[in-house]
């Protein structure tokens, strides 16, 4: 008799034991338990001058601007003194090196702004960019006739 009840017993633990292995629901997706990181967004300052390119120019510029990750926008504006500006570039790299372009802020075949007023404009970064500019791997060149580059500076982000 015994024989009987454990034949009949054992299966019915181990249905029972399958049934509460799929029974169980999990409490969180792997997609919900992901935290969305805060959009970030930061103040954009370059102090360009003589020290990124070792000359002797007295010409100084300064890039303010902003950054925001959401939208991968970059809004600049940048006041020079002292030099008479052939191009304006930015430019990614590591410090000392000629770094690759990026953009073409300004160029005198193409306008002639007054020296107190400052160029304006923005850009919209790829991914790649925006890694290298949070790296801290940007840069503003200011070339003129009698040197490529005469001054340049770091951009520095701080977060707001």
């Amino acid at each position: 008799m015994s024989n009987r009840i454990a034949k009949g017993f054992v299966p019915q633990i181990v249905v029972l034991f399958v049934l509460c292995c799929f029974a169980c629901k999990k409490g969180l997706v792997a997609g919900e338990a992901r935290i969305k990181p805060p959009v970030r967004e930061y103040i954009v300052i370059a102090r360009i001058d003589k020290k990124g390119t070792n000359s002797n120019s007295e010409g100084t510029a300064v890039l303010n601007g902003y950054y925001n990750e959401e939208s991968k926008s970059l809004s600049y504006s940048l006041e020079y003194k002292n030099v008479i500006p052939q191009m304006i570039t930015l430019r990614s790299g590591a410090k000392g090196s000629a770094g690759s372009f990026i953009k073409e802020l300004y160029s005198r075949e193409k306008e002639h702004p007054a020296t107190d007023k400052p160029i304006a404009g923005s850009l919209t970064l790829s991914p790649l960019q925006e890694r290298n500019l949070l790296k801290g791997q940007w840069f503003v060149a200011v070339n003129t006739t009698s040197m490529s580059p005469e001054i340049s500076g770091v951009l520095i982000l701080k977060q707001k």
